[in-house]
């Protein structure tokens, strides 16, 4: 299939245009004058709050495209992470991408190198997750989470040019509660047990405890370790202090989190050619050379991941007045461990990779907000934080397994050719920004932002390449550690350059934002907003210095990708959205719609070179525009509806440095010899429709007891799942359907519940990349087959 295929029909359009015929029958419903009000009346929706902008408001009052899926929701849909999310909200596709979690927002996201900042940042009560590391967190004891698309540049802690994700935990209560729920997947052999105790402690003390553990055998085989992976523990942990006292109010959050995974939901779907295995004219152990796409893998290393989280939030809150101020300090941190990572992807000990990660971040904000309902209302504050980064990494191709020589031009001997790659980094960020709503009239509203913000970084990168020392072995240089540096003939080989890399940056940025609000009615109000945001500059954290001569392993040839700089710069982007919220059928239904149009330029992209490293480059310019649209519809007493339907267009206006893809049927780049021309071309995870669809069900099948059912289709367009737009990585489009009934007393008090997920059995996967050392090489991480699970639980 041609990747500059535009924008092809996807191959399950059958199953979209159900759906979409779906969506104009809720439409007509909403609109259809049989409907009276009299008998919607009793049927009024419950009013959605948000804190999108820094205040307590209805969803449908914020001049901004932003969705808000409620705990209930999070319960009942089984939505645990960030990935189950992006199925529930238009234009957010969430992606495991190996080694970190890939988001994005229309079309945008980050690519995998610890150096870049997150072009949708994350925020947990208000505090900025940058790091891409920072949403694997699950979602535990949630109030809300809220997702905001298009640039947010004013009112948050960090520049999130794409978009934001913000997660609301539950608060202490002022009576005792509790609750305590089991779930059993048992195709997975999982099991996972909730606990929440929430009350006073005095009259003015309040605290609330969560905590979470999760343990699962996974749902791939390891044919060649004969065991089920992936498989995790996971532990969650979260106390919460309120504490009020008269103009004073203080909360107070830790929250502690241990992860262990063991391998990877990764199959190889084509081994291509192995240079170190094609040397001796055959594939040597590998069993097959192609695999289908399933739920098989031959990975051949024991691969262990850690993770573990520290998170201390102090927010405070001071009546000056009518004025509120608002103090939030927070400290966070992680550690990240991955060992054997195998990173060839075959049952032949080829290509080991061992990582670490270590971060840590300190932030306050001073906020001051007036009360609102003013003439003239306005939030002004200022904002600092400073991280501190690490990152170790040591990709070893075990030659020695083999028993051969890797080429004819290294010499006789040569054994384990292994890298030392060590990247850290100190950021600090100072910032000040207000935000004012003129209220020209009961239906006319003005609001104008602006953020001054001054960013400093400082940056380095040791690399040191070495063999082991055989007999034999060409070792030019000094030996170390038990072996020899590589000889500058055999590095030149795998186009390894060792390095000692320094940098530092500082740039100050300015971005505004104006939105326009008008008040047709009472229920129905149009805006328009203007908007500009940045992602800050910073430097590559896992380059091996690029490219300059034909590649044997990766078969490439031509100039770097990234360019001799360690740095790269700063993106850039401008968006105009045009946008409708209405309240329908006296309050039973409401409807919003969203059109945008966003320019960006110097779009920093991580692009995997073939070998052992990725290179950053700013890869030039691109434009995104769509259509957002999403509503309720209570359409009885015991049916509600909700859906949504997006449309995304993403094309690069300009990038002429790109990486070829193994199928190699892109135009070579006319200003890049060697690489390949994106210009006219879609981004990966850019599908062009994607839809929602969910129907809530309440029976009362007796005294005290109720038969709740929900039933969600969810549907995502045809979509590239490689950097690269390799032709066999386009997944087709695909409608996934996911169920759930319940028992349950009418109080809350209990319930008993059958989850299904992925009920229709869909094989399919969310990422994709070249294999290490392969030429034309193809491994994919399988999304989750059908699961079924069976909860309960208990509340007091």
């Amino acid at each position: 299939m041609n990747p500059s295929r535009a924008k092809q029909p996807n191959l399950d359009k059958h199953t979209f245009k159900k759906s979409l015929l779906s969506a104009a029958i809720c439409t007509y419903a909403l609109a259809s004058p049989q409907v009276h009000a009299e008998d919607s009346q009793s049927f009024a929706l419950e009013e959605i709050v948000v804190t999108a902008q820094k205040r307590v408001q209805s969803l449908q009052d914020v001049p901004i495209s932003v969705s808000a899926v409620g705990g209930e929701k999070l319960d009942d849909a089984g939505i645990e992470n960030m990935q189950d999310l992006s199925s529930y909200v238009p234009n957010l596709h969430v992606v495991d991408g190996t080694l970190t979690p890939q988001l994005f927002i229309r079309g945008i996201g980050s690519g995998s190198n610890q150096g870049f900042e997150q072009s949708v940042g994350t925020y947990s009560d208000g505090v900025y997750a940058g790091r891409s590391l920072q949403s694997r967190a699950a979602f535990m004891d949630l109030e809300r989470v809220e997702v905001l698309r298009g640039p947010q540049s004013i009112l948050f802690g960090q520049s999130s040019i794409a978009g934001a994700i913000s997660l609301i935990s539950a608060k202490p209560t002022d009576e005792f509660e509790g609750m305590v729920g089991l779930s059993y997947t048992p195709e997975f052999g999982g099991t996972e047990a909730n606990a929440v105790l929430s009350g006073p402690l005095t009259d003015t003390l309040s605290a609330r405890l969560a905590i979470r553990d999760r343990q699962e055998d996974g749902y791939m085989d390891n044919i060649t370790l004969d065991e089920e992976v992936p498989s995790q523990d996971e532990q969650v942990a979260r106390l919460s202090l309120a504490w009020e006292a008269g103009d004073l109010s203080a909360d107070f959050k830790t929250e502690i989190t241990r992860l262990d995974r063991k391998a990877r939901p990764i199959t190889v779907i084509d081994f291509g050619v192995y240079p170190t295995l094609a040397a001796i004219g055959t594939h040597g152990a590998l069993t097959q050379t192609t695999a289908e796409v399933g739920y098989d893998t031959w990975i051949d290393a024991d691969n262990e991941l850690e993770f573990d989280s520290d998170n201390f939030v102090l927010s405070l809150e001071y009546g000056l007045g009518d004025h509120t101020l608002t103090s939030i300090t927070a400290y966070n941190e992680y550690e990240y461990r991955d060992e054997n990572y195998d990173g060839d992807g075959t049952e032949v000990d080829m290509l080991l990779i061992n990582m670490a990660e270590d971060f840590e971040q300190f932030s306050q904000e001073l906020r001051l907000t007036s009360p609102g309902g003013e003439t003239i209302d306005y939030i002004v504050g200022v904002f600092y934080q400073t991280s501190e980064q690490e990152y170790q990494e040591d990709p070893t191709l075990r030659v020695s397994a083999l028993g051969l020589d890797v080429l004819s031009s290294l010499p006789v001997g040569l054994m384990d050719v292994s890298i030392n790659r060590d990247f850290a980094q100190e950021a600090e960020t100072y910032a000040a920004f207000g935000q004012m709503t003129w209220n020209i009239s009961e239906e006319l509203r003005l609001n104008v932002g602006l953020r001054y913000t001054h960013d400093e970084k400082d940056g380095e990168r040791v690399q040191v390449t070495y063999s082991e020392a055989f007999p034999g072995t060409l070792a030019a240089d000094v030996p170390i550690g038990g072996g020899a540096f590589l000889s500058d003939a055999a590095a030149s080989e795998f186009n390894l350059a060792d390095h000692n890399l320094k940098d530092d940056y500082s740039e100050e940025n300015w971005t505004p934002s104006f939105s326009l609000q008008y008040d047709i009615t009472p229920d129905v109000m149009l805006y328009a907003n203007y908007s500009e945001g940045y992602k800050a500059a910073g430097f590559d954290a896992r380059g091996i210095n690029g490219w300059t001569s034909t590649n044997a392993f990766s078969g490439k040839s031509g100039t770097q990708l990234g360019g001799d700089s360690f740095f790269f710069d700063q993106e850039e982007a401008e968006t105009i959205e045009l946008g409708a919220k209405m309240w329908l059928l006296d309050g039973a239904a409401e409807l919003n719609i969203a059109m945008y149009h966003s320019e960006y330029t110097d779009m920093q992209v991580s692009v995997y070179d073939g070998t052992f490293g990725y290179a950053v480059q700013n890869a030039g310019e691109a434009r995104v525009r769509g259509l957002e649209l999403d509503g309720r519809w209570r359409a009885t007493e015991s049916i509600t509806l909700s859906g949504s339907l997006s449309y995304l267009d993403f094309e690069w206006t300009e990038y002429t440095a790109a990486a070829c893809n193994g199928a190699g049927n892109l135009p070579a780049s006319p200003t890049s010899p060697g690489n390949c021309d994106y210009t006219g071309k879609e981004n990966v995870s850019t599908p062009e429709w994607t839809f929602n669809l969910s129907a809530n069900h309440v029976a009362y099948v007796g005294e005290g007891m109720e038969l709740r059912s929900t039933l969600d289709a969810n549907f995502k367009d045809n979509h590239y799942t490689s950097q690269n737009l390799d032709p066999r990585t386009e997944m087709p489009g695909m409608t996934l359907i996911n169920g759930r009934i319940a028992l349950a007393a009418s109080d809350d008090k209990w319930q008993i519940a059958l989850t299904g997920k992925n009920l229709t059995d869909r094989e399919y996967y969310n990422y994709s990349g070249a294999l290490t050392q392969s030429q034309t090489g193809l491994f994919v991480t399988m999304a989750r087959p059908r699961s079924f699970a069976i909860e309960g639980q208990y509340r007091f």
